[in-house]
C-alpha cells in the first residue's frame, strides 16, 4: 500500500470504539477511465522532470531534477516520477531524495533521517537515522532537532541522553528561560483580594458545616432516646395495668414523659437551627449546594465534593482510612420511601428535616458512591461521586494579559475544523456514540471558539480522503485545522495503526486508511499547526517524540515566539489498547472529557495541558467502567513537527 510523506499544520482528528485487530490481505479492483481513486490522493515523494532554462540568446539547458511531496495526481499532472512507500522499495524512495540531501539541503536530509528512521524491511536503521538528523540539525533545521533528540531520549542509534535530548528540544523550540509573569499592581491587588474572599468564604462554609454536623448529632441523638423513652414509657404503661397504684412507676413514667417534652422542644429548635445553617451554607457556597429547592434533590453536605474537570470526587486525606462518615440532605424530605447508600437502605438515618448521616467503606482503590432517593409515587434522584484516595489536582488554563491574548489571536492566524464521526458500517459492528461525539464537538469548536467546521458523518474512504485532499491544497501558512475522527480503529499484522471509513472491506486493507498516510497528510498541509485527537482502538501507534511542556511561568514573549513555528502534535485517547465506545453520558468517556476541558477553558490552553486535564478524567471514569484507558500526547511521527503547541483560545463574548 502507498505511503506518503506530507507536512499538516494544526489538525485536530479524534477516533472512537472498541474493535477488533486484524491482519487481512489486499484485493486488486476495477477503476473505470476517468475515475478519481484513493491512490490517486494520497501523497507520494515526486520527482519532478527537469526545467528547460536558458541563458542569453543562443544557450539553454536543464536544471536538476527536485524531489517534492504531492499529491499522486498532481505528481503525474506536472510530468513527474513517483514511487509509493513501502518495504519494498525504500531504495527507490531514498534515492529521490539522496542527491539533494548530500548536496546539503537540510529537509532532504531529514527525509533521508525518517526514511532510516522507519526502516528497511520494517528494521529501522536508527544510527543512520541520527547521522542525517544531526546533518540537518547542524543547520539549525528544527524537525531534524527534535527527530534527534526523540533518539536521544530514547537512546536509539546514539547514547541515551535526557540532558542532551532536552537540550535540543529546546533549541528547536526557541524556549527561553522562564520568566515571572509581568501584570500590574490592580491586577494583582485584584488577585489578592479574590484569594482572600475565597478562603474567607471556604472557612465560613466550613465552620458552618461544622456546625452543622453537631447539631445534627444532637439531634438524632436526642431523637434516638425519644424512641426509646417512648418505647420504656409504653412497657411502664403495661406494668400499670396489673398494679394501677404503684407510685415507682407512676413516677418514672412522668419523668420520662417530660424528657420526651424537652427534647420534643430542643429539637424543634435543633430543627430550626439546622435550617439556618443550611441557607447559610447554600448562600456561601455560591450556588454550589441547593439545600432549598422545591425539586427533589440530594446534596452531601460533608465532607465537601469537589468539581474538578467535571468530575465529582471526594479526596481522602488520610490514606490508611478504612472509612469516612457522610452527611447530605434529601430534599424536600416529605414522602421519601427508601434512601440508598451504594443499594444499602439508610432511610432509619434520616430525621423529618431531610438531613441524613452515614458511613462509608472505602476500598483500597479508589470507592465510586451512589446515593439513591426514592419517593412513594416512584419518582427518585440520586448523586453521584467518587471517594479517591490521591486529590485531583486543577489544572487551569494560563490568563495572559488581554493585551498579549488579543495580539496572540490575531497572531495565530485562522482556525478551521474537520470533524469525522463513523456510526454505521457496511462490514464492521456499529458504534453507538462517534455520530454524537462529532456533532457535539463540531458545534463547541464553531461556537465557543470560532471555529470554520467541516462536519462529515457516516463517511466514506473517499470522501474522507477528498476532505485531506482539499485541506491539503487550501491551507495557507497561517492557517491552523483541527480534524476530530470518531470511528473504529485497527492493527495490521505489521502493526500499523488504521482509520476505517463507513465503506471499509473487512479483508482488504486497501479499503482502510493508514495512520502513515495520515501523517503524510499532515506533513504536506502549509496549514501553521497540526493537532490530531484520535479516539480509537490502537491510535498509539501514531506517536512520536515526548512533548515537553511549556514551563508554568514562561513569559508571553516566549510563548509568542514558540507558536510561530510548526507543531505536529497527537492527543489519543488510549495507546495501543482498545478503548471506551460510551461511559459519558451519550458520547464516548474521551469525548466526554474533551468536551468538559473545551467548555470550561476561559483562558489560553496550549495542548499539554488540555492533554493533562483530559488524561485525568478519562483515567478515573474509565476505571469505574471497568477498562482502563489512559490517555497520551506527543509529537506525530515524522509529520515535521518543529517543537511549539497547539493553542485553545474562546472567542471573546
Amino acid at each position: 500500500m502507498k505511503a506518503f510523506d506530507l507536512k499538516i499544520f494544526f489538525l485536530v482528528l479524534v477516533v472512537t470504539g472498541l474493535s477488533a485487530c486484524g491482519s487481512n490481505p489486499t484485493r486488486v479492483t476495477e477503476v473505470k477511465d476517468g475515475q478519481v481513486t484513493p491512490d490517486q490522493l494520497y501523497i507520494v515523494d515526486c520527482l519532478l522532470p527537469p526545467q528547460i532554462r536558458q541563458l542569453g540568446q543562443n544557450y539553454t539547458y536543464a536544471s536538476p531534477r527536485q524531489p517534492i511531496k504531492l499529491p499522486a495526481r498532481e505528481c503525474a499532472l506536472r510530468g513527474g516520477e513517483y514511487v509509493a512507500y513501502d518495504e519494498a522499495n525504500f531504495a527507490s524512495v531514498a534515492k529521490v531524495w539522496q542527491t539533494q540531501a548530500q548536496a546539503g539541503d537540510a529537509q532532504a536530509q531529514t527525509y533521508m533521517g525518517e526514511l532510516f528512521e522507519k526502516g528497511i524491511n520494517g528494521t529501522p536503521d536508527y544510527a543512520s537515522a541520527a547521522r542525517w538528523y544531526q546533518k540537518a540539525a547542524d543547520q539549525g533545521h528544527s524537525v531534524a532537532l527534535l527527530n534527534l533528540g526523540n533518539l536521544y531520549e530514547k537512546g536509539l542509534g546514539v547514547q541515551q541522553d535526557s540532558v542532551k535530548a532536552i537540550e535540543l528540544y529546546r533549541k528547536a523550540s526557541g524556549i527561553t528561560d522562564g520568566n515571572l509573569e509581568l501584570v500590574t499592581e490592580e491586577q494583582m491587588r485584584k488577585r489578592r483580594d479574590q484569594e482572600y474572599e475565597r478562603i474567607r468564604l471556604q472557612q465560613e462554609v466550613g465552620r458552618l458545616k461544622n456546625q452543622l454536623t453537631d447539631v445534627n448529632k444532637n439531634y438524632q441523638s436526642s431523637l434516638d432516646y425519644m424512641n426509646q423513652a417512648n418505647l420504656e414509657i409504653k412497657r411502664l404503661q403495661g406494668q400499670l395495668k396489673v398494679n394501677q397504684d404503684d407510685p415507682t412507676v407512676k413516677r418514672r413514667i412522668a419523668e420520662l414523659q417530660n424528657q420526651v417534652k424537652d427534647l420534643e422542644n430542643k429539637n424543634l429548635k435543633s430543627k430550626e437551627l439546622a435550617n439556618a445553617l443550611m441557607n447559610q451554607i447554600s448562600d456561601s457556597s455560591e450556588g454550589s449546594l441547593a439545600l432549598n429547592t422545591d425539586e427533589l434533590a440530594i446534596n452531601v453536605i460533608s465532607p465537601d465534593v469537589v468539581v474538578t474537570r467535571g468530575i465529582r470526587s471526594v479526596p481522602v486525606l488520610d490514606q490508611s482510612a478504612e472509612r469516612i462518615s457522610l452527611m447530605g440532605r434529601v430534599n424536600p424530605p416529605a414522602e421519601i420511601k427508601a434512601l440508598q447508600l451504594n443499594n444499602q437502605n439508610i432511610i432509619d438515618r434520616m430525621n423529618d428535616t431531610g438531613l441524613f448521616s452515614a458511613e462509608l467503606q472505602l476500598s483500597p482503590d479508589d470507592t465510586p458512591v451512589s446515593i439513591e432517593a426514592i419517593k412513594s409515587d416512584g419518582t427518585k434522584t440520586i448523586e453521584r461521586f467518587v471517594v479517591v484516595r490521591q486529590p485531583l489536582p486543577e489544572i487551569k488554563p494560563r490568563y495572559l494579559s488581554d493585551l498579549f491574548t488579543n495580539r496572540f489571536r490575531d497572531d495565530l492566524g485562522d482556525f478551521h475544523a474537520l470533524v469525522i464521526g463513523n456510526n454505521q458500517y457496511s462490514d464492521f459492528e456499529n458504534l453507538s456514540t462517534a455520530v454524537n461525539d462529532a456533532e457535539e464537538i463540531a458545534r463547541v469548536f464553531r461556537e465557543r471558539y470560532g471555529y470554520k467546521t467541516q462536519l462529515l458523518t457516516n463517511a466514506s474512504q473517499m470522501e474522507i480522503l477528498q476532505a485531506f485532499a482539499e485541506y491539503q491544497k487550501t491551507m495557507g501558512k497561517l492557517d491552523n485545522l483541527i480534524v476530530y475522527y470518531a470511528g473504529h480503529g485497527l492493527l495490521d499484522g505489521g502493526k500499523r495503526g488504521y482509520w476505517i471509513p463507513v465503506d471499509a472491506d473487512e479483508t482488504d486493507t486497501s479499503t482502510w486508511i493508514s495512520n502513515e498516510d495520515i501523517t503524510q497528510f499532515m506533513s504536506a498541509m502549509q496549514a501553521k499547526h497540526v493537532m490530531v485527537m484520535a479516539d480509537s482502538c490502537y491510535s498509539g501507534t501514531m506517536s512520536g517524540s515526548t512533548i515537553r511542556p511549556l514551563p508554568e511561568d514562561a513569559a508571553e514573549n516566549d510563548i509568542l515566539f514558540t507558536s510561530r513555528v510548526k507543531a505536529r502534535t497527537v492527543l489519543t485517547s488510549g495507546g495501543l489498547q482498545p478503548v471506551l465506545d460510551s461511559g459519558g453520558q451519550g458520547h464516548s468517556v474521551f469525548a466526554s472529557a474533551l468536551l468538559d476541558v473545551l467548555n470550561e477553558n476561559d483562558g489560553v490552553m496550549e495542548g499539554y495541558r488540555l492533554f493533562e486535564a483530559i488524561q485525568q478524567q478519562v483515567k478515573l471514569r474509565s476505571r469505574l467502567a471497568g477498562l482502563q484507558q489512559v490517555p497520551e500526547y506527543s509529537a506525530i511521527k515524522h509529520a515535521g513537527h518543529e517543537g511549539s503547541e497547539y493553542y485553545f483560545l474562546p472567542v471573546k463574548t
